[in-house]
């Protein structure tokens, strides 16, 4: 952990227990209003809408005061003179201010100037210019966890879906999660529950772990692995072949296989632009993934600089056509109807999905039935996960050795 100034330290139980609204208030209920503070990252700071109870990112000055305007409530000249000015006397009105208490308010009869109603005291403090508000944010914020922080809902433009997909195979019921990959209030990223590679009795966590950990939105299960419940995973429990990038060590687990593994490898920029190789063993080793992913991310404009990255398979889609046919499922995949977990995207809108009921064969038609440009086979059956804003929607499963999340910017 980072150090952080006593003042913050010092207030991080208020962000949890204050106001004091009884065990079962939820985490966003009891800082409604408030800008947090994440003590544990590098102090990025939230606004807690006290209407939505979701969290705003608060990211440079500019932002942030854009952020705080866009949520404004208008009121008049006569109502907020009912609300006291930080470091007044005046009682005012008792119950304008205990509603709009959190609130960020713009004088509608003169300039549009911002005021912030801090929750704790209900008096009124002047938002300014954008350096000015974003100071003051951050001076009246309370400190939180990551774990606590990652209960609150982020207001990310994640949207959860459910649709039933007609195809020559049959109709299958799909859950997916969907975003925009040109927003940037959110990450993509792989995850890992080691650092280095691992053989066997490998760490696995959860998927609410993985996402709560890491103060995550969202997450889906990630790769093939070996649970430790398969009577042919003995010696290996929890090992994976795939190659999946650690996002957040900035490691690439199981990077010598590369060269070897004939499935698809799927890669995001800092953008969240996909990227799709159809297999992993052209490039020949990591170092020339790391060279071919750049020259590719800096030729569609982007950064170059690999954010995550997974290998899986087999392929459902690949320039939207189907394309399972091509590729030899073991039994299982070929005949089982289970959970079938997929990532893909068309245009510039990720998605995470889990079909019903289906083959991989099956699922591949769902993909091409919702129309992907393309789509990648995810682990599935027991392994299946799906959870946003602090819920599993499906699972949670058994526990997992890597996962996909999306995070805050």
């Amino acid at each position: 952990m980072r150090k952080i100034s006593v003042t913050i330290a010092a207030i991080i139980w208020l962000a949890l227990l204050w106001p004091n609204t009884g065990s079962l208030a939820t985490v966003a209920e009891r800082v409604s209003g408030y800008i947090l503070i994440q003590v544990e990252r590098n102090g990025e700071a939230w606004y807690v809408h006290p209407v939505t109870l979701t969290r705003f990112f608060l990211s440079r000055p500019a932002d942030a005061f854009d952020i705080m305007r866009r949520l404004g409530l208008g009121i008049s000249d006569a109502n907020l003179a009912k609300i006291p000015v930080a470091g007044s006397a005046s009682e005012g009105d008792l119950a304008l201010r205990r509603r709009l208490a959190g609130r960020i308010l713009i004088q509608v009869e003169r300039n549009g100037e911002a005021w912030y109603v801090y929750p704790k005291t209900q008096q009124r403090y002047f938002l300014g210019r954008p350096a000015d508000a974003f100071t003051l944010m951050r001076r009246l914020g309370l400190g939180i966890t990551n774990a606590n922080l990652s209960q609150i809902p982020v207001d990310s433009g994640v949207a959860l879906g459910q649709k039933n997909v007609a195809t020559s195979r049959g109709t299958f019921l799909v859950d997916y999660l969907t975003f925009d990959r040109k927003n940037p209030a959110v990450k993509l990223m792989t995850d890992t529950a080691t650092n280095g590679d691992c053989a066997n009795n490998c760490p696995v966590y959860s998927l609410s772990t993985y996402v709560g950990r890491r103060a995550g939105i969202a997450g889906i299960h990630g790769t093939y692995f070996c649970p430790a419940e398969y009577a042919s995973c003995v010696g290996q429990t929890g090992h994976y072949f795939a190659p999946v990038y650690n996002s957040f060590t900035r490691t690439m687990i199981n990077a010598g296989r590369i060269k070897y593994t004939v499935e698809p490898l799927l890669a995001f920029d800092t953008s969240n632009r996909p990227f799709f190789y159809r297999q992993s063993k052209t490039f020949g080793s990591y170092q020339k993934f790391l060279d071919g992913f750049r020259a590719d991310s800096l030729a569609k404009g982007g950064s170059g600089i690999l954010r995550a990255a997974l290998s899986n398979g087999p392929p459902l889609v690949i320039a939207g056509q189907n394309v399972v046919g091509q590729y030899q499922l073991d039994s299982k995949q070929a005949t089982v109807k289970s959970y079938r977990g997929a990532i893909g995207w068309k245009g510039d809108t990720i998605f995470l999905l889990i079909v019903r009921g289906a083959t991989v064969t099956d699922s591949a038609a769902a993909m091409d039935g919702l129309g992907l440009d393309y789509a990648l086979n995810l682990d599935g059956g027991g392994s299946t996960a799906l959870y946003l804003n602090g819920r599993y929607i499906l699972g949670p499963g058994r526990g997992l050795p890597n996962s996909i999340v999306i995070v805050p910017a």
